[in-house]
């Protein structure tokens, strides 16, 4: 049998590409000669918030995959910044070798970051960026388009009706959901007819969430669309939106895939949720900590793409593997 040159040609650059993506791996783990002690200081370590034990299952693999030795903590709540910053003084005081940290905090975590940058520790930031850019990568979701994705959702099907939308959000200083709230303004604004009444903020639990969309509704009842900017936003306002009656006026999107919001994809109380590559960013932040130790030069941000998940596309095997995923407690 002939191969056709370009046949031949596409199949070998196949293996070529898979060869160097191996080879690149196994020349990090080589060029690792030292165990060295990285701090991963997360958003949080409470093991009900699926988000961030899957970020940690990929930190815990990719620890295994590089033999570096590593330490995770984070405060109980993702609001807790103070706790954060107790986390990273006890960190820095283990003198480490590099600091993966995913900032609770836009603004206040500066003093103590400046401390890391003084002390010579490389850092790694993971999901959220801070004030002072002093990191040697930060590993991301790419939230402004992730907000603009939220957005199309929302405001796509009603284009040149009225439409009156609104964010919920429960951190003021989280330059995530800021990023999240400006992609879906920006969206939003290309769809004639669609209203922005604003973002509202909350105090961070889902019954906080509940509380805020229950008088809001009763405030402005010509409300058509919610976008809750994170996990509890969108489950409290489901259950706001589910009491009043009104699932079939409203439509409500979230961020993540808890259990919790899974449910209410299967019930049609979420028209879609926007969920995360997780495992991906904690394994990702471990490599490139490697790396830039080893002097081998690292992207200074990376993008990771958010999937626009429904009810009509969660049981495809793609998503069900992002709905659904192992996670190492």
């Amino acid at each position: 049998m002939v191969i056709k040159k370009p046949v031949f040609l596409a199949v070998l650059l196949v293996i070529v590409i898979g060869f160097l993506v191996v080879y690149s791996v196994e020349m990090v783990r080589i060029t690792n000669q030292k165990k060295f002690e990285i701090a991963v200081v997360l958003k949080t370590n409470n093991i009900r918030s699926d988000y961030w034990q899957m970020v940690s299952s990929g930190i815990k693999a990719a620890a295994k995959e590089f033999a570096v030795h590593i330490d995770v903590t984070g405060p109980l709540s993702e609001t807790d910044t103070a706790g954060q910053i107790r986390n990273l003084d006890e960190a820095l005081a283990k003198k480490p070798d590099a600091i993966i940290l995913a900032a609770t905090d836009y603004e206040r975590l500066t003093p103590t970051v400046d401390k890391i940058r003084e002390a010579g520790i490389k850092m790694i930031l993971i999901d959220s960026p801070i004030q002072t850019h002093v990191e040697t990568s930060l590993i991301t979701t790419d939230n402004n388009e992730a907000g603009r994705k939220a957005g199309k959702i929302l405001a796509g099907g009603q284009n040149g009706t009225l439409y009156r939308v609104l964010t919920l959000s429960s951190q003021k200083g989280s330059m995530v959901e800021k990023e999240r709230e400006d992609g879906f303004k920006d969206a939003i604004a290309d769809f004639t007819g669609a209203q922005y009444a604003g973002n509202y903020e909350f105090d961070g639990t889902e019954d906080g969430a509940y509380d805020r969309v229950k008088t809001l509704l009763e405030q402005d009842p010509d409300i058509q669309g919610i976008a809750g900017l994170n996990e509890t936003a969108a489950l409290g306002a489901a259950r706001a939106v589910k009491e009043k009656q009104r699932l079939n006026h409203i439509k409500i999107v979230g961020f993540d895939s808890s259990i919790y919001q899974i449910k209410l994809l299967e019930e049609g109380s979420l028209q879609a949720t926007i969920v995360q590559k997780p495992f991906n960013m904690g394994y990702l932040s471990i490599e490139t900590a490697v790396q830039a130790l080893n002097g081998i030069k690292v992207n200074p941000k990376v993008n990771i793409d958010a999937v626009v998940i429904t009810k009509e596309n969660m049981y495809t095997q793609e998503n069900q593997e992002l709905l659904f995923p192992l996670v190492e407690k």
